[in-house]
């Protein structure tokens, strides 16, 4: 295996899976290295309850992937999500150094983090800070304030946080599977990366990541995030569901939403009956797979209602014209887009990732879009270091001149 770790990747600890990808960068352009996943145990409600279980899922998906890519992983991208995740818009502005004076990048850096300041709560973990709009003297600049003369700059900044206890179990985590987190990002916006295009995000568009603990949302209009935030609903909730109306273990439950789920129970034949496993395993009986269907279709209905709603509040229902764009496990469950389209009235699509050079077939899922989209955020990531490394050099050298 290769000492020097020169590939990204991407680590999304989700609550019923582990998955691990690597890409590496060749010519400004993404490669398939290796991916690895594991069952996850150890979670609760989205957040961890049993370290040493989520350990050893971790541990198990980095071995696949430095095993299928050939390459030592030293440090990873983590995904957080969960309904401990909140946005929220926050303002700040700084006086320019001068009466008059072009505003600076370091002007601009530290009006965002004025505004990130402003936050009260002492218990959050800033994950991301999207700045929204700057002004200079009250005048409203969208884009890029650098350059223009003024005495005032103000920031509006959206201000994505975890629970500071949440997001430290999940870095502790990975520490003890001897890797360093490179960085941890809102899962949503780490998707947002691999599955939107920019004339979605400039139309509106909404990212719902199904995940089995909670189903996290990233909403973008003008090209502008418009809402990050998380509902504490998500695939073990449709697992317990048909694990107890059915009489079976929640094991079995996931296992036959897999094999014969559908979100629209309408679409399933009335005298189409499955065989469902006691709780003990040790017997079976027939049942209506009508009936599953009509407990995930309940479900998901309540689900998407539960999105109707955060759109309403936000004041965002009507405007996202490019519609919903679903990942996660459960958007490839058929007849989930159209369980979507009828609750929200938007057009739904599912979110796969894109295909990187090499990537196996396998790996085209909405599931595996998390894992992906946090390897393309480590590419901008590197991106924008490696900018900052030669402004440094620049100054340096013009010091020296």
């Amino acid at each position: 295996m290769s000492k020097k770790q020169d590939h990204i990747v991407g680590l999304d600890l989700g609550s019923d899976w582990t998955r691990c990808f690597i890409g590496i960068e060749e010519n400004s352009r993404l490669r398939f290295v290796g991916s690895g996943c594991a069952r996850a145990d150890g979670w609760s409600k989205g957040v961890i309850s049993d370290q040493d279980s989520v350990l050893s899922s971790v541990e198990q998906a980095i071995q696949q992937a430095e095993e299928s890519g050939g390459r030592s992983i030293e440090s990873v991208v983590v995904g957080i999500g969960g309904s401990h995740v909140v946005g929220n818009t926050s303002h700040a502005y700084v006086s320019l150094p001068d009466e008059e004076s072009d505003v600076r990048t370091q002007d601009v850096e530290a009006a965002v983090e004025a505004a990130a300041r402003t936050s009260p709560s002492t218990d959050r973990t800033i994950l991301q800070l999207i700045p929204l709009a700057f002004a200079v003297d009250q005048q409203t600049v969208l884009q890029n304030p650098v350059g223009i003369a003024g005495r005032r700059l103000d920031a509006h900044v959206h201000v994505i946080t975890a629970q500071t206890q949440a997001h430290n179990n999940v870095c502790t985590v990975v520490n003890r599977a001897s890797l360093v987190v490179q960085e941890t990002v809102f899962e949503p916006f780490a998707v947002a990366q691999a599955v939107l295009e920019e004339r979605e995000r400039e139309m509106g568009v909404i990212v719902v990541d199904l995940g089995a603990g909670s189903t996290d949302l990233l909403a973008y209009l003008d090209n502008q995030v418009r809402l990050a935030s998380s509902i504490p609903v998500g695939g073990g909730h449709f697992s317990s569901d048909v694990a107890t109306v059915l009489k079976t273990s929640k094991k079995e439950a996931t296992s036959l939403i897999e094999q014969y789920g559908c979100a629209i129970a309408e679409q399933t034949p009335h005298n189409v009956t499955i065989e469902v496993p006691s709780i003990t395993g040790k017997y079976s009986k027939p049942k209506s797979r009508r009936l599953l269907n009509q407990i995930i279709e309940a479900r998901a209905r309540e689900t998407f209602e539960l999105i109707a709603t955060e759109l309403r509040h936000t004041r965002l229902e009507g405007r996202l014209i490019a519609g919903v764009v679903l990942t996660g496990g459960l958007a490839g469950l058929s007849g989930m887009c159209d369980a979507a389209e009828q609750v929200l009235r938007m057009t739904t699509r599912i979110g796969l990732p894109p295909r990187l050079e090499r990537m196996p077939d396998a790996l085209d899922h909405p599931a595996w879009a998390t894992s992906i989209g946090l390897v393309l955020y480590g590419q901008r990531l590197q991106v924008k270091k490696q900018r900052k490394r030669d402004r440094v050099t620049g100054w340096l050298k013009s010091l020296i001149e």
